[in-house]
């Protein structure tokens, strides 16, 4: 499908957007999501189900999502309007999705720039406000800087909240306000800055005492965890939210690449740098929980917490334990926490912000962005309150990364472009990337976008749905079922609209009859009906509660063993090698003048 150069913006070189587009991939969930996961779902046997899924699911979509922003060099909700008018509500489900998601995310920044500032003054009086017992720096957290409460009852004001929430919102329009040529010399500062970070919290992680401990405790494998459901699933879930699937960010970053820059390399890329940073990341943190378990004589499983317990309580108080500078180490992990999360930010916001310049030639950015960031100030404003402000962000969360939130959203890009006209756009989209791409696609990946990641989401989607059902979590579900009104709604508004003509691409003969929209309302009901039904019958355990209160388990030294080096040394081999081949085949492409990217002044 050729196309002719549009008028828009281009990033100024092949490696602004990579770089952008792992600022975006690589976020807060990297570093304390992954370590985690990994940890409750096998230890180092987690890895295997996480590479498959980074191979069958991460990088194939991914691609996929290039390959339709490129072509159509237009925004999501425009872009999808390209394949045929009728999807043009596609696009806009992934930008209301992704508006809500920075709307709380802001706020979570917010707490990182509160914790900043701490980590500063720290630096002068040489005290921490959360060092001390591990009690001290969960009611520093939940008490003090949130006045968190039970249920979703609200508080006055958090002032420091509001205030971290308003920086974090300044810095997204520093970032944003002169266009994508200024996001490509960002980018140069914003994304090493964090992996530099990291280097130093591990290097200072791996000479602590206690380290292999943790280490241990990351990386030895419960091979027991591969036969359970769940392991697969939370591998599945992770590579999926990592890499910013169905968020509207790499279609919208793709849309402004030059009509001959690569596709598949640079996604291939971007999905082992984010593998790679997760990984980095693991190290880091259990080096440094195994040291903080031998102060506290726990095991290392008694002071690990996921979400922002681990961010904000756990590590805090891990780093005010170590025995020099920790005012300066915790200033460290909050710059790096902070830079990881800005990058993913104004990358939401870019997505959201030229979906509407797209769809409204005559507006300009120069008002778009101050309005698009005051109504996420004021949404934002509810989650700053005290009392229930905590429990609303995370329920709002529980519903993006739900049944029906970003899981259903992917699955409807997979339908619309694996069937739209029979097969044939996915066909002529993996020609598309085949033409400027430094290494070719083949069927495979047509059966992958066609078959395996529908399969794959549609199974997510009835797993998740049968846990909430099964835990009783009907405020989810019903939440959850709202967002099914977003592409309701959207589709009667545009179900009739015709085809656009922004873009002079020639248009793929033939037609769907309808499958295509059976498919996005019909797979998605019947996974709920399968689910709740699936999390009904489900038996339930007996409980039994200990009449005597157990003591934590003390602190037993432990020492990595071969298998534990084996998977580090494979993690780094995949990695890295990965990594190599790709740069080579880029080098290899550019001489041979098969790709490029030009700057632009």
């Amino acid at each position: 499908m050729a196309a002719e150069q549009k008028e828009r913006e281009c990033w100024n070189t092949r490696s602004a957007f990579i770089l952008a587009a792992i600022g975006s991939a690589v976020g807060l969930g990297n570093l304390w999501g992954f370590p985690y996961k990994l940890y409750a779902h096998g230890g180092g046997a987690f890895l295997i189900p996480y590479f498959i899924a980074m191979v069958v699911m991460g990088v194939p979509l991914l691609i996929m999502e290039f390959c339709v922003g490129h072509w159509s060099q237009q925004s999501p909700p425009s872009a999808f309007a390209e394949v045929a008018g009728r999807y043009r509500f596609a696009g806009w489900w992934l930008v209301a999705l992704a508006f809500v998601i920075i709307t709380y995310y802001t706020v979570i920044l917010g707490y990182c720039v509160i914790f900043l500032v701490q980590a500063v003054g720290g630096l002068s009086s040489g005290e921490l406000p959360w060092a001390g017992a591990s009690s001290i720096a969960k009611e520093h957290f939940f008490d003090d800087i949130l006045n968190c409460g039970e249920g979703f009852s609200l508080s006055g004001m958090r002032w420091p909240v509001f205030g971290g929430m308003l920086t974090s919102w300044v810095l997204i329009y520093l970032c944003l306000f002169r266009g994508v040529k200024w996001v490509s010399k960002v980018v140069l500062i914003t994304v090493p800055l964090p992996w530099i970070m990291l280097l130093i919290l591990t290097v200072r992680g791996l000479t602590l005492e206690g380290a292999t401990t943790g280490l241990q405790f990351y990386l030895e494998p419960h091979w027991e965890k591969l036969a359970e459901v769940d392991t697969w699933r939370f591998a599945f879930g992770q590579v999926f939210f990592s890499m910013s699937l169905g968020f509207a960010v790499m279609l919208s970053y793709a849309s402004f690449l030059h009509r001959r820059s690569d596709i598949n390399n640079n996604a291939l890329i971007i999905g082992l740098g984010d593998l790679g940073t997760s990984f980095v990341a693991g190290i880091a943190v259990f080096s440094t929980l195994g040291a903080m378990a031998l102060s506290d004589n726990v095991a290392v499983d008694q002071v690990v917490q996921k979400g922002p317990g681990l961010a904000f309580v756990t590590f805090p108080y891990a780093l005010s334990k170590l025995p020099t500078a920790p005012a300066l180490f915790s200033l460290i992990f909050f710059v790096a926490l902070l830079t990881l999360g800005i990058d993913s930010a104004f990358s939401i916001v870019e997505a959201c912000l030229s979906s509407v310049l797209d769809n409204k030639p005559g507006w300009s950015r120069r008002y778009v962005l101050p309005g698009i960031c005051i109504v996420g100030i004021a949404i934002g404003t509810l989650y700053c309150l005290g009392g229930g402000g905590l429990n609303i962000l995370g329920f709002v969360d529980d519903l993006i990364n739900g049944p029906l939130g970003i899981l259903a959203v992917a699955l409807a890009e997979c339908l619309i472009v694996g069937w739209a006209y029979g097969g044939r756009f996915v066909k002529s989209m993996r020609e598309h990337a085949n033409q400027r791409s430094d290494w070719h696609l083949y069927g495979w990946w047509e059966v992958i976008i066609r078959y395996v990641a529908p399969t794959l989401l549609t199974v997510l989607i009835i797993w998740s749905v049968a846990d909430a059902t099964y835990n009783r979590n009907w405020m989810l579900l019903g939440g959850s079922g709202v967002f099914l009104l977003i592409p309701l709604v959207a589709w009667f508004v545009v179900s009739r609209e015709p085809d656009t003509e922004h873009h002079p691409t020639e248009r793929i003969p033939g037609r769907d009859r309808g499958l295509v929209v059976k498919l996005l309302f019909l797979i998605p009901g019947a996974s709920i009906l399968l689910g709740v039904l699936i999390g009904l019958i489900r038996p339930r355990p007996v409980v039994v509660v200990p009449a005597v209160a157990v003591d934590p388990a003390p602190f037993v030294a432990a020492e990595l063993g071969l298998t534990a080096y084996i998977i580090m040394g494979v993690a780094f081999l995949v990695i890295f090698g990965g990594l190599i081949w790709c740069f080579a085949r880029a080098v290899k492409a550019a001489g041979a003048g098969d790709t490029e990217l030009p700057s632009q002044t």
